[in-house]
């Protein structure tokens, strides 16, 4: 390790938290909030027609009223955000209004008195003009709390205790509804974002009601979207770490802030590191290790990095995980997943882009950074892969101070590959370094297979004394098949040619349709708009990371293909890996990242192919061979044996692959029972309650039979009431079972 900031966030939603809002308020923001319910009630009792106020309706009911609207918003407001919260995206925000509701009918429950309603449309009007006016002037007032830049002005909340703690379902409920707040309140704030007299006035109300750190400021766009990152916790820090990589067509005002996410963090306390590190390694920190330093030197979205030195006087870095990290994790990605299917049935462009897909591949890479004895392994086998490069490393780790939570790694000394003043300083040539970071790409993508999945620059280090280039952070890894990796080299080779046709067969043969494809708008759509960027007017060229690749991506998924997840990876690493040694080396371009990449491969190829590699090859693949014919020996035997049979018998059996219809037959035996069923309960419903209601009728040779009838009415209502109940549950949990989220079965 080094040095260093990383990525991420605290790990927890910093600033809000909406079970505890009232609870942890300044007395101020509670007072004016008190006034505020108070006089919109009122207005809401007196003003809004079809709500009638007796004559005796005062001051004091009102003030009554607003108590009571108190204690619903501390008890029963938080269960009902529970309830609805899922439905958010659904119906864009607007159940929120229908908690107001619920709240106002329970109001009027409790004063049915002094204030009635006439109609069902007066309720609803009525308390949705509550949520809107009490939000609206809350804005104004100030009453949401500020979002401060600054890191001293920033709270933090604690992790969630009791049932919410244990229960994966109400943790993503409850992490749902903090996102929902988090997002409102920032968006609140994004509104009076301004210098005007509305923005200024409540800026003043702020500092006074929520008394900041820090004086509050006027907070610019880009810098805002990274603060909600940063508190919407760290699979959105995640999500802009991914954009600051790919976003050399962003403003550099937005890409200065997202990249502030590569290094700038706020770590959590250190007694819950020093829990971790007992409950990992089964020893407090001062007993592992010789010194410990208790402030971290870096943070990042899934730990946070503490600088040690072992009893032989080695200097490590001890990366220790989030706390809650794995669980919070998972519940965002869910949510990720939901929100992105909801969109994708609502949304055009969601349903073209994919966006379910991307999403779940993007949780699952970022769920299998969670366990550090993964990434000892990776920074293992990508040391063997790099050695064969000068000037490129991996940091050593010390496996038994290691564990699924705790990693111990060499402390390395340097900075960033972006930082040419300090790499010039120290008189290292950088065009040197970007030659290194080259071959070290060509090397893992290209001959081995196996690279580092996230080399943004914040992972990757220069060291000033060695001059050697070190990647950090191996928890984000890929791999390549043999034959992907031809491909991608026939992907660099046709790009180096300028190959337009050629590109677009190679790039389609790497993906698979995610619906309907359109083959032939794709190769239109590939030539009209990649050629003006392969064939570049005199003096310009071309840019294939940073234009070519991903125009070609999108182009593909226009078209309904999906680029192969491990490609995907693939590309974004060689992506990032020409930004760094455009920013060593600001006069390279892209073809010349293309020349030094196939030059590269053309060596290490011929390098690479060696006798005794050649054996080793031809050995395993032998081996693999023999086994699988002698696996299948036995099978084809008998398979040419039954086709003597069937030609002597004159006959050829056919065999049909029905098992996709098994669950459409399942539902259609199901629909059938349930309608029989139902027919037979509505004739028992039907049948005994004419025969009951003859008992009205005097004389009626049926009356001594009216009381069974009456008890055999009872009984099949009963019956259809316990039906309809089975009934809905098992199609609920069959729906259930047929949209669980793909990351439902990734490991807890």
């Amino acid at each position: 390790m080094v040095d260093r900031g990383s990525v991420g966030s605290d790990g927890k939603d910093s600033t809000q938290d909406p079970l505890r809002r009232w609870r942890t308020a300044p007395w101020r923001v509670v007072v004016v909030r008190f006034i505020l319910l108070s006089a919109v009630l009122g207005l809401v009792a007196w003003l809004m027609p079809g709500i009638r106020s007796t004559e005796d309706l005062t001051g004091l009911d009102i003030v009554l009223m607003a108590v009571v609207w108190g204690v619903l918003e501390v008890t029963v407001r938080p269960l009902l955000d529970l309830a609805f919260v899922r439905y958010i995206v659904p119906t864009y925000g607007a159940v929120v209004l229908v908690v107001d509701i619920a709240l106002f009918a329970l109001l009027l429950l409790i004063f049915s008195g002094p204030i009635e309603v006439r109609t069902l449309t007066s309720l609803v009007i009525g308390g949705a003009l509550i949520g809107i006016l009490r939000l609206v002037f809350g804005a104004f007032l100030g009453l949401t709390p500020p979002v401060v830049p600054e890191e001293t002005g920033r709270r933090r909340r604690r992790p969630p205790r009791g049932l919410l703690r244990v229960s994966p379902s109400a943790r993503e409920l409850v992490r749902l509804v903090r996102i929902q707040y988090t997002m409102m309140v920032h968006g609140i704030d994004a509104f009076f974002a301004d210098d005007g007299v509305t923005s200024n006035f409540r800026r003043r109300m702020q500092t006074w009601l929520w008394q900041p750190s820090v004086p509050l400021r006027p907070v610019s766009q880009p810098e805002r979207f990274r603060l909600l990152l940063e508190d919407l916790g760290p699979t959105f820090v995640k999500i802009g770490q991914i954009i600051s990589s790919q976003g050399r067509g962003l403003p550099s005002e937005w890409l200065d802030e997202l990249e502030r996410l590569q290094s700038n963090v706020r770590p959590y306390p250190y007694e819950l590191a020093r829990k971790r590190i007992i409950d990992e390694l089964g020893a407090p920190p001062e007993e592992l290790y010789a010194e410990f330093e208790e402030e971290p030197l870096a943070a990042a979205s899934l730990g946070q990095v503490h600088k040690a030195r072992l009893h032989d006087g080695r200097a490590v870095a001890v990366k220790v995980q989030r706390p809650g990290i794995r669980a919070q994790l998972r519940s965002d990605v869910r949510i990720l997943v939901r929100m992105s299917s909801t969109l994708e049935k609502r949304t055009r462009w969601a349903e073209n882009f994919d966006l379910t897909g991307v999403v779940v591949e993007f949780g699952t890479t970022l769920l299998r950074e969670l366990d550090y004895e993964v990434e000892a392994y990776n920074a293992r086998r990508l040391s063997r892969v790099l050695e064969p490069v000068d000037g490129i490393r991996v940091p050593d780790v010390h496996y038994d101070l290691s564990s699924r939570g705790v990693l111990t790694l060499e402390f390395v000394r340097g900075v960033k590959s972006t930082d040419s003043e300090a790499i010039d300083a120290a008189g290292l040539d950088r065009e040197q370094l970007a030659r290194n970071v080259v071959d070290g790409a060509v090397k893992m993508l290209m001959i081995d297979g196996f690279f580092h999945a996230d080399p943004h620059p914040g992972n990757v280090f220069v060291d000033l004394d060695t001059g050697d280039v070190t990647m950090l952070d191996t928890g984000m890894v890929g791999e390549l098949t043999f034959q992907l990796r031809i491909k991608l080299g026939s992907l660099i080779v046709a790009t180096r040619s300028r190959d337009v046709k050629g590109l677009a067969q190679t790039m389609k043969s790497l993906s698979v349709p995610f619906r309907e494809p359109d083959d032939e708008r794709y190769y239109q759509d590939f030539e009209r708009k990649l050629t003006p960027y392969l064939d570049p007017p005199p003096g310009r060229t071309v840019q294939v990371a940073g234009r070519v690749i991903p125009l070609a991506l999108d182009i593909l998924r226009d078209a309904g293909y999906r680029f192969d997840p491990q490609l995907t990876l693939a590309m974004k690493a060689m992506a990032q890996a020409e930004a760094i040694t455009r920013a060593l080396v600001p006069d390279w371009t892209g073809s010349v990242f293309t020349e030094l990449a196939v030059e590269s491969l053309q060596r290490q190829a011929l390098e690479a192919v060696t006798f005794e590699a050649v054996a080793d090859v031809a050995i395993s693949q032998a081996g693999y061979v023999v086994r699988e014919v002698t696996d299948q020996l036995p099978s084809v035997t008998d398979g040419v044996l039954k086709w003597f049979g069937i030609l002597k018998r004159g006959a050829v059996k056919v065999e049909v692959d029905t098992s996709d219809l098994d669950k459409q037959i399942d539902r259609l035996q199901g629909v059938a029972r349930m309608l029989v069923l139902g027919i037979l309960v509505v004739g028992l419903i039907i049948g005994s309650a004419i025969a009951a209601s003859t008992s009205q009728l005097d004389g009626s040779a049926l009356s001594p039979v009216t009381d069974f009838a009456a008890t055999i009415f009872s009984v099949s209502a009963t019956i259809g009431l316990l039906w309809v109940a089975i009934s809905g549950i098992q199609m609920l949990l069959a729906k259930r079972r047929e949209r669980r989220d793909p990351v439902e079965q990734l490991g807890r």
